[in-house]
């Protein structure tokens, strides 16, 4: 007997996918980032079980460079190379977890791919996503606007934020990016909408209500984004627009106009470019005040071309930014750096011109497919869907260039799924009713394909078990049992120091050499995996110093010292010594 799947569940588990991505602080906790990712599996076997297939040929295969990114970094993890010492010539990685956890994301990206096209193969499915991602917005931009004016600095109201967000976003540039991809498909919905005369459906009042309703929530989600205070997807929008004047010249009736359509595009986006550095630039050399996160963007930007110059070919591993950065962060730039806020940056660096490379192929491959439905298609209603769909995936690429927003695991979802609305465009554009039929799989070949999920789904659970068990409360013992507990489920070096903290607190209260030996121990460990991180470095120079090892001690305390980019809750001087030594855990900004 062949097991069956209904087309409305994958649809709904889909519509799920998107909505929990965002409202779920955009998954980079590990527990949301673990249901998302389960979540993602379970839509691609639930696809499998019921064997659509896709009708768009690309949209069938381009699974596979997400796929390609997954194996490249299981290839880095061939080879580990400490982040201080030598690299090797060939694929390798200075973080293995943080590779490890890319891997298994872009696994789930790679499902993602697949599944789409399998699921919107109709253009009523396709019509209902494109007001599903515009509604999505909307939703966000009035939950945003609602919590700015009353309470910014906590997320729903209850989880506090080391800076205003918006919605349950930490970050406002994040929440923007959802917003500009949101205000794309609206403009794409309400072209689709353009009727004339007779070809209207119903009253025609009805109509123009209907279209002023969804032209208001396009102004309304541009009213978020310059709520949000992103310039960047400001910027990222304009570049948009020109992208889309670009790909939409061939839409002229001659040559003379193509080419005259081609230009302006080109010269408007050139000059957007050119007038954001200007700005910049002139700010700095009149001796105003720039932007620090302006500054603080170019300033890793420099750092990061010595970078490149010592990891060109293959990188540094997959998820390893924020391991390695330290080891050339600008002293001037005080300020702990997780991302290169530039997504095509932060591959470059992580996975070398190769994989940059690759990525750039890919986007020029979708690209050209989406541009190729958009301008074939011979329904006007579905050529404006496409149009805003691939405005959506224009606005997120522009503005990866100079925002981390692909790391943003929620976003980065929503950009894939624009990607996949657009590949499974050739089967819906003209409305053809013509479809292949679905072929469910064999019993056993479904059950092979269940117990991979089984798989993936507990190596996405892992991460989010062991956070829980570090996160443990109480006395000095349950707090070590629930740090070892958690390393032992997921070899993250933060448990490492996790556990070095809760022996140096005990080792320090209760005077116990033997607390401060096992701190000693792990925070070492952690410093073997981060050579470059400033509270594994600090607590490891504040134990030796305690256990009567100054020479030592000085060595890694001036280690931390040059790489102290987090705050340190220090005790003052201590009486016997004078050096500021730690008091209790290191607050530490994600």
């Amino acid at each position: 007997m062949r097991p069956r799947v209904a087309s409305a569940a994958t649809e709904a588990l889909l519509y799920a996918i998107m909505i929990f991505g965002p409202f779920a602080f955009g998954c980079v906790e590990p527990w949301s980032r673990a249901a998302l990712e389960i979540l993602i599996f379970l839509l691609a076997l639930a696809c499998f079980v019921r064997g659509r297939p896709a009708d768009a040929r690309r949209g069938a295969l381009f699974w596979i460079f997400a796929a390609g990114f997954a194996a490249f970094g299981a290839l880095q993890l061939c080879s580990v190379a400490a982040a201080d010492g030598p690299r090797p010539r060939l694929p390798f990685t200075n973080a293995p977890h943080a590779t490890g956890e890319a891997v298994l994301l872009w696994t789930a990206y790679a499902a993602l791919l697949w599944s789409v096209p399998r699921i919107l193969v109709t253009h009523e499915a396709a019509r209902r996503w494109i007001r599903f991602l515009f509604a999505l917005g909307l939703v966000l931009c009035a939950f945003g606007i609602l919590q700015a004016a009353t309470d910014p600095d906590k997320l729903y109201w209850l989880r506090p934020t080391y800076r205003a967000g918006f919605g349950p976003y930490y970050n406002r540039d994040h929440a923007a990016n959802v917003l500009l991809m949101s205000a794309c498909a609206g403009i794409g919905l309400f072209f689709s909408r353009v009727r004339r005369g007779a070809a209207l459906d119903g009253p025609p009042a009805r109509h123009l209500r209907a279209q002023a309703g969804v032209a208001a929530g396009v102004l309304f989600l541009l009213t978020g984004i310059f709520a949000c205070g992103s310039r960047g997807a400001l910027l990222a929008l304009l570049l948009c627009a020109a992208a889309l004047a670009l790909f939409g010249a061939g839409f002229a009736k001659t040559a003379r106009e193509r080419r005259w359509r081609a230009a302006a595009a080109l010269a408007g986006a050139a000059f957007v470019v050119l007038f954001a550095f200007q700005e910049v630039g002139a700010a700095a050399n009149a001796g105003g005040r720039v932007d620090p996160s302006s500054m603080g963007r170019f300033s890793i930007y420099g750092d990061a071309v010595r970078w490149l110059r010592d990891a060109p070919i293959f990188g540094t591993g997959l998820g390893s930014f924020a391991t390695v950065y330290p080891s050339y962060q600008d002293l001037e730039l005080r300020a702990t750096v997780s991302h290169a806020h530039s997504d095509w940056l932060e591959l470059a660096l992580e996975a070398g011109a190769f994989g940059f490379l690759a990525a750039l192929a890919g986007a020029a491959l979708a690209a050209y497919a989406a541009v190729r439905a958009w301008r074939a298609a011979r329904s006007t209603e579905m050529r404006a869907l496409i149009g805003g769909g691939l405005a959506a995936a224009a606005g997120f690429s522009f503005h990866a260039l100079f925002e981390f927003c692909f790391s943003i695991p929620g976003n980065a979802v929503l950009f894939l799924a624009v990607v996949g609305f657009l590949l499974s465009a050739p089967s819906w554009a003209d409305k053809a009713e013509i479809r292949g039929r679905s072929a469910p799989p064999p019993a056993w070949l479904a059950a092979l394909a269940a117990a991979g999920f089984l798989f993936l789904a507990r190596a996405a659970a892992r991460p989010a078990a062991a956070a829980w068990f570090a996160d443990a409360s109480g006395a000095a013992v349950a707090r070590a049992a629930g740090a070892a507990r958690a390393y032992a489920e997921d070899p993250d070096p933060s448990f490492l120091l996790k556990r070095a903290e809760v022996e140096y607190d005990a080792g320090v209260d209760r005077r116990d050499v033997e607390s401060l030996r096992d701190s000693l121990r792990y925070s070492l460990a952690a410093v073997d995996a981060r050579p470059f991180d400033f509270p594994s470095l600090s607590y490891a120079g504040a134990t030796l110093w305690r256990l009567g090892r100054r020479a030592d001690a000085r060595v890694l305390l001036d280690q931390a010292a040059a790489v102290r980019f987090s705050p340190l809750v220090v005790a003052g001087p201590d009486a016997r010594t004078g050096s500021v030594l730690p008091k209790g855990p290191v607050s530490r900004k994600r």
